[in-house]
């Protein structure tokens, strides 16, 4: 990527709120997300950057916990909905279109249609089952108040579903979706607590956020078991960022299995979520540092910046073959030669984004082909002065090291597998 040829890049680098400024809406001043409209966010190409890994990671955990990858329409008909009583709750929420074509609505949940497609196959066998099922999802709801990223009207999210033989089996699977998120999460390198209620299943995973909407007194466990005792810290500010629980309107569906004795039933469905613009936020809120944020290495949007000292031709030039090596040599890179920007605001934007190495190439480098290498702020990394050569062995170390430092946990002790 290069900065001078994307959107809005004037911006970045720009002076960040403080720390400890909670209003402060920090994906818009990091240049990661804007809105035109109200409550539809645009997200910039750093923006997408992080969103990306974030799938990635998702999909990785998903797969591994055996769940198979669909892709459903971004249209609904209205009817869809219908059965379970969806268009009663929330059918204020529906944006849909106008005539000849009211009947459709852009896809504001994901059970009902899921259902729909499923039933339109025919009879399950029971060997068929557990079935389990996820998708990437962009959902749409027009909510009278959007929050930012956290609750727009547009909003991004991994939707996955499981279908059992009866609710113990059903029990089974809503713990497999809690580990398996919980998988997500130690991936992301974030913190949030698990709330559930076993005899349920129904669970949500929340993260400290002082404009969040899920205190534990509003969870799905809490607002399902009114006898559950309460406590003032129960009503602290929290923000969701998964959830899941057992869908009742199954039977309103044309969706069966034949058990073992060759009987019709009806499966038992479990619905789930991880709200992935929602680990955009958390992953800002939880490492967020004076510069900026210290994102994880497997999301963070890159590992090296280069960049442009000086406007001389040749140093540009010598600055795109640097950018083009390492590219090649697929580094996670992007290339800062935008015009008018000062060495500062090339440097705040790396900290603001948590680009842990920065590559400075200046006038002497189309001579000498050395480039000069920079740790991110208050590492304590020294200045080194490296061939390309030297400078591909030496992120290449460090980039091992730094992958091979996580906690001292096996791969097949974190989260869920098939």
């Amino acid at each position: 990527m290069r900065l001078s040829r994307i959107p809005h890049s004037e911006l970045l680098g720009a002076p960040l709120p403080d720390p400890d400024d909670t209003e402060a809406d920090l994906a818009h001043h990091l240049g990661l997300a804007r809105f035109t409209d109200a409550g539809f966010p645009w997200f910039a190409p750093i923006g997408q950057r992080l969103v990306t890994h974030i799938r990635q990671v998702v999909r990785r955990e998903m797969e591994r916990a055996g769940y198979a990858e669909f892709r459903g329409p971004a249209v609904h008909r209205v009817e869809t909905l219908a059965p379970a009583g969806w268009l009663e709750r929330f059918g204020g929420e529906l944006i849909g279109f106008s005539a000849p074509f009211e009947q459709y609505t852009l896809a504001a949940t994901s059970e009902e249609p899921l259902l729909s497609w499923i039933g339109s196959a025919g009879l399950a066998s029971h060997r068929q089952l557990p079935m389990r099922l996820f998708e990437f999802r962009e959902i749409f709801r027009f909510r009278d108040r959007p929050q930012s990223i956290y609750n727009s009207r547009q909003f991004q999210c991994c939707l996955f579903a499981s279908l059992d033989t009866d609710h113990t089996a059903y029990l089974a699977s809503a713990a497999h979706a809690q580990r398996t998120v919980r998988a997500v999460l130690d991936r992301l390198r974030l913190r949030a607590e698990l709330v559930r209620d076993e005899a349920t299943g129904g669970f949500e995973f929340i993260f400290p956020y002082a404009r969040g909407d899920r205190p534990r007194s509003r969870t799905i466990p809490y607002h399902r078991d009114a006898a559950r005792p309460r406590t003032a810290e129960d009503d602290i500010p929290q923000g969701g960022v998964a959830m899941g629980y057992g869908y009742t309107h199954t039977p309103a569906f044309d969706v069966r299995f034949r058990d073992e004795d060759n009987q019709l039933r009806t499966p038992v469905m479990g619905t789930y979520g991880i709200g992935v613009q929602r680990c955009v936020l958390a992953l800002l809120e939880q490492h967020r540092v004076a510069e900026g944020v210290a994102l994880p290495a497997a999301v963070r949007p890159f590992d090296v910046t280069v960049t442009v000292q000086g406007r001389d031709p040749g140093t540009t030039e010598a600055a795109e073959r640097v950018y083009r090596i390492l590219l090649d040599a697929d580094v996670s890179v992007v290339l800062d030669d935008r015009h008018g920007a000062s060495m500062g605001s090339r440097m705040r934007f790396a900290d603001a984004v948590g680009v842990p190495w920065r590559v400075v190439v200046g006038r002497d480098a189309a001579g000498s082909g050395t480039v000069r290498l920079r740790g991110a702020r208050g590492t304590g990394e020294p200045e080194r002065t490296l061939t390309v050569d030297g400078l591909l062995d030496h992120l290449a170390l460090r980039g091992h090291e730094e992958w091979t430092a996580g906690p001292d946990r096996r791969d097949e002790e974190i989260g869920a597998t098939a």
